[in-house]
């Protein structure tokens, strides 16, 4: 957009020349404005992008209760090989060294199940245009709820991590929505601003100009 501006003879002195003057409008008006929420100063959080949180937030709680069960049953002698399928697995009795290095890779493995959909949730609700890349990958990684598990597919309580892999799921799809990406990409525009062009650096000219040679 291009404003002209034409000198008036009236108003002023001189005479009003023959070309208009050509000026371009102030540099906020050519920046592209991004929605910004007037109560925090912050762009808004889309609806598609809260549903999606509050989806990860339950994958997340729902993977915790699975590892909380399994470890209740990990530290009883009598329940401890039927505790997940890890155990069921391996066939070591409760108490042997091989037990406690299955109840650590136990453990890991339910700490990646929770904090991976947490920290998915939580990209998406700063504005982290990564918070996509997570939710695939905490979507396969859901896959790994079989290790942690009962060894039955019984509707017990030790299988309660596995509404984590339909709320992962729902999440990701919640993600990838265009007003999701959306409203990543204007978060990430908010908090990395566009810089203006600069011109390219010129070699600097010592001594006297060429019209005073």
């Amino acid at each position: 957009m291009v404003t002209q501006i034409m000198a008036d003879g009236a108003q002023g002195l001189g005479t009003a020349p023959t070309m208009p003057i050509v000026a371009l409008p102030p540099i906020e008006a050519l920046r592209p404005a991004l929605p910004i929420d007037p109560l925090t100063g912050e762009p808004p959080h889309v609806r598609t992008v809260r549903i999606a949180y509050a989806l990860w937030l339950a994958a997340a709680a729902a993977q915790a209760a699975g590892l909380a069960v399994a470890w209740w049953h990990a530290i009883h002698v009598e329940t401890f090989t039927q505790a997940v399928r890890l155990f069921s697995w391996g066939q070591v009795a409760a108490g042997t060294p091989a037990s406690i290095v299955l109840a650590i890779v136990m453990m890991v493995i339910g700490v990646a199940l929770v904090a991976t959909p947490a920290i998915t949730g939580y990209l998406g609700w700063v504005g982290r245009p990564a918070a996509t890349k997570w939710a695939v990958a905490a979507v396969v990684l859901t896959v790994a709820t079989l290790f942690v598990s009962p060894a039955t597919w019984a509707p017990v309580l030790g299988n309660i991590g596995w509404l984590g892999l339909p709320l992962s799921l729902a999440g990701a799809v919640f993600l990838w929505l265009p007003r999701s990406r959306a409203g990543l990409a204007a978060w990430q525009a908010f908090r990395y601003p566009a810089r203006p062009m600069e011109d390219a650096p010129k070699p600097v000219f010592y001594g006297r100009l060429e019209q005073f040679q």
